[in-house]
């Protein structure tokens, strides 16, 4: 049996850690999965996604400290005693705070147990967005070690573009969520949900000026899940309208998705938007930004997309929901996503790599 260790960031909401379970959910007898953090999580978020481990029965090994930057250098010398108790023949690593946690502790410890592999998802188009010369030093090793694996075709295009290598795709996988009611949402309007990170990234400004520009139309909720740096906008915009509707946090967000009528991603870039796909799962329409790794998300006559993120384009589709066929668009999304990404291809992709390594 090989023992894989996935380090991820901390213990909370987030796609990589989404991930790293979902493929530690395998049943597979010639596994046994271990999950560990880098940074220790904190809140009820925190708490139910332990239990969901327990649950699942994954292995968990939690951090020490709860600061992203002092858990990284922290990270070898208290993970070296899991090493060695445990001799993991595979170390999986997802994102950057995790991946330069691994990159320490193999400059430090490496050299005892060099049969261990390393094996890296790379979540995002974008890397090092603010560590551009960490970064410089942490790439040739994944590359050396041909740790790679791109979630999307624009991920591996990107990497390879910048970096040189090619690595293989194995497209994030899910499992299809009974949905539960969200008391919250009016039923006698539109509700369109937003959920991410509130940054450039998610298409923020965008997002705004869609709100603003929709103030007439008194049909339509806005509800708006996430957290970041342009949380200050979105406080702005509720201020200035009355239809939008702000969380922080909703835990198990995909299994309340299917009480909305449609999810709004004006995203600028992504690796693999999970939550077009979750949405699509509960047969919930998409309306995208044809960016790369989000139009990889939804079938290629998708109707609901935009173009270069135009807001004129999103209003356009806005004002005429009632032409598309509802049900249909949301047998078509699902109809694709139960194909292209079910949890059982990822498990199965990802562990045979495992075994080759």
């Amino acid at each position: 049996m090989k023992r894989v260790f996935h380090i991820v960031t901390h213990f909370d909401l987030g796609g990589a850690e989404t991930v790293a379970v979902n493929i530690a959910k395998s049943s597979h007898p010639g596994f046994e999965y271990h999950l560990v953090e880098v940074d220790r999580g904190r809140g009820q978020f925190s708490d139910k996604f332990i239990r969901n481990l327990v649950d699942c029965g994954i292995q968990y090994h939690r951090s020490f400290v709860s600061n992203k930057k002092l858990g990284i250098v922290l990270f070898p010398f208290w993970f070296i005693f899991l090493f060695l108790r445990y001799r993991p023949a595979i170390i999986h690593s997802h994102t950057e705070i995790p991946d330069l946690s691994v990159f320490l502790f193999n400059k430090l410890f490496g050299w005892l147990y060099r049969k261990t592999r390393y094996v890296r998802t790379i979540h995002n188009t974008v890397l090092w967005d603010q560590w551009g010369r960490i970064g410089r030093y942490v790439e040739p090793f994944f590359i050396r070690h041909h740790s790679n694996i791109a979630i999307s075709f624009s991920v591996r295009d990107r990497y390879c573009e910048k970096y040189g290598e090619r690595p293989p795709v194995v497209y994030n996988g899910l499992m299809e969520v009974e949905q539960q009611s969200f008391m919250d949402v009016d039923h006698s309007k539109t509700n369109i949900l937003f959920a991410g990170r509130l940054e450039y990234q998610k298409g923020v400004d965008e997002l705004v000026e869609i709100i603003k520009r929709s103030q007439d139309h008194q049909e339509m909720v806005f509800w708006i899940v996430g957290s970041g740096s342009l949380l200050g906008k979105i406080k702005e915009v509720m201020v200035e309208t009355d239809h939008v509707r702000y969380n922080e946090k909703i835990y198990h967000l995909s299994s309340y998705v299917g009480s909305f009528d449609y999810l709004l991603m004006p995203s600028n870039f992504e690796g693999l938007g999970l939550m077009s796909i979750e949405a699509s799962f509960a047969k919930v329409p998409v309306i995208i930004n044809s960016c790369p790794g989000l139009n990889e998300t939804l079938p290629a006559d998708w109707p609901l997309k935009v173009q270069n993120n135009s807001v004129e384009q999103y209003l356009e589709i806005l004002g005429q929901l009632d032409r598309y066929d509802y049900e249909a668009l949301g047998m078509k999304a699902y109809n694709y996503v139960k194909e292209t990404f079910a949890i059982e291809k990822m498990q199965k992709d990802y562990e045979a790599l495992y075994f080759k390594v």
